[in-house]
C-alpha cells in the first residue's frame, strides 16, 4: 500500500504542534495556521487517509471564500469558516486532525 508523503507528515508534524494551546486560544491559533489547510492537498495522502483529509477540508471550508460589498474577498474560505465555528467544533476539528496526524506517522515507523 502507498504511503502518504513526506510532505504530509512534515507539514501535519507542525500544524499539530501549533495547535497545542490553551482551548481558549484555539481559535486564533486554528486562523493563524490556516494557510496549512491550503498547502497540504489530499493527493499527498495515502488511499485509506484521503476520504478522512478530503472531509476535514470539506468543514474548514463550508462557508467559501468571505467578499466585501465590491467583491472583493477579504477573507479566504477558511478563515471565514473558522470565524463561524464554534468553540466545540474547532475542539472537534483539531481532534480530527491529530487523528489523521497519528495516523499518517504510523505509515513512517
Amino acid at each position: 500500500m502507498k504511503k502518504s508523503n513526506i510532505f504530509a507528515f512534515i507539514e501535519l508534524t507542525k500544524l499539530v504542534e501549533e495547535l497545542k494551546v490553551d482551548q481558549s486560544k484555539l481559535r486564533q491559533k486554528l486562523k493563524s495556521q490556516s494557510a496549512y489547510f491550503n498547502i497540504i492537498e489530499p493527493r499527498y495522502f495515502s488511499e485509506g487517509l484521503v476520504g478522512e483529509w478530503e472531509s476535514i477540508l470539506t468543514v474548514i471550508k463550508q462557508k467559501g471564500a468571505k467578499v466585501n460589498e465590491e467583491g472583493r474577498i477579504v477573507s479566504n474560505a477558511v478563515s471565514n469558516t473558522i470565524d463561524h465555528l464554534s468553540d466545540h467544533e474547532c475542539h472537534s476539528l483539531v481532534e480530527r486532525v491529530q487523528t489523521i496526524y497519528d495516523s499518517v506517522k504510523k505509515e513512517f515507523q
